[in-house]
């Protein structure tokens, strides 16, 4: 199917970053670093104590490095220690991310603000290896060796050569939840006769009664969250799960995967989420005008006169550039 549409996140930065993309060589090594403590956290070394950052948190910062530098491991400074949880394996983590070539000093263009999963195969080891361990609401600074950054291939867009080691400045900011937290709401009595429930792991399971949908887009909050509201145009970070009425099989969903951060998923359903606060679930009936329209979608088995369902987590909004 046409997937929803990815926002191309803050900068390019974000996205090579935290993507996997061509350019980071197939084998990365492991995720834990040579040289870590008893709770496999990466350690300082001279090379990360010879950088300093300034600025407010969040902020793009201001970087004094005394370089160049050559590294065999991932060398972890922590600049400003908050008291939040620390961050763990699994985690989806509110970032903002900095970095600089610790070969040539040249620095990569903006500060991206981004969401980090701390699960191999999702992000550059190096990230994992330098946030785990970092309490919330704190500035580290981590340089890493370039096969665990982006290899012999290097990183022209981020001034990254082939080869390279990376200075990565990290304001690690806030836990995101990975699924829906707000309190249980029951559906209405005249909603469409949709059984719907969760695994322990907030996974839907959802059962389509076997009559005919309704002619007109419903929708229905079951969690109802207490976070920012979802505006026009905002970017917004989302689970979901999309079922075909017509044979209540599953089409699609993030569950299993990761969570994605989009600025539209179908005309209905970006409909149904705005307005609503960040922390709710949705469960959203969208027939073929307000969906895949007469086209459908054939590679999911979607026809065009197929009404589909959503049941969709509002985990996070970026609020669209001023």
């Amino acid at each position: 199917m046409p997937r929803p549409v990815v926002l191309p996140a803050l900068v390019v930065l974000a996205a090579l970053v935290l993507g996997g993309c061509a350019a980071t060589p197939p084998t990365l090594g492991p995720t834990t670093p040579p040289t870590a403590d008893a709770d496999g956290c990466a350690l300082p070394g001279t090379a990360s104590d010879a950088v300093d950052a300034s600025g407010a948190l969040g902020a793009s910062p201001v970087i004094d490095a005394d370089g160049p530098f050559e590294v065999d491991r991932v060398e972890r400074s922590v600049l400003l220690e908050g008291d939040g949880e620390r961050a763990a394996e699994g985690d989806l983590v509110e970032v903002t991310l900095t970095l600089m070539n610790a070969t040539t000093g040249d620095r990569a263009p903006g500060t991206a603000r981004s969401r980090v999963l701390l699960s191999e195969g999702h992000t550059l080891p190096a990230l994992i290896a330098a946030i785990r361990c970092t309490p919330m609401q704190s500035r580290l600074v981590a340089v890493v060796p370039s096969e665990l950054a982006y290899g012999s291939v290097g990183q022209p867009e981020l001034a990254i050569g082939p080869g390279d080691d990376v200075v990565f400045v990290i304001d690690v900011l806030a836990r995101v939840p990975l699924q829906a937290w707000g309190d249980p709401v029951a559906l209405p009595d005249d909603f469409p006769a949709l059984a719907v429930d969760a695994d322990d792991d907030g996974r839907p399971r959802v059962a389509v009664p076997a009559e005919d949908p309704p002619a007109e887009l419903r929708a229905a909050v079951i969690r109802a969250g207490d976070g920012q509201v979802l505006a026009a145009g905002d970017e917004f970070l989302v689970q979901f799960q999309a079922l075909n009425w017509r044979t209540g099989e599953i089409f699609d969903e993030t569950w299993g995967d990761v969570p994605r951060s989009l600025l539209t998923i179908l005309p209905g359903v970006d409909a149904s989420l705005l307005g609503l606060p960040v922390g709710s679930r949705v469960v959203v009936v969208v027939p073929p005008a307000d969906g895949f329209g007469s086209t459908g979608s054939p590679s999911s088995g979607v026809s065009g006169a197929d009404t589909v369902v959503y049941v969709v987590d509002l985990l996070a909004t970026t609020p669209a550039p001023a």
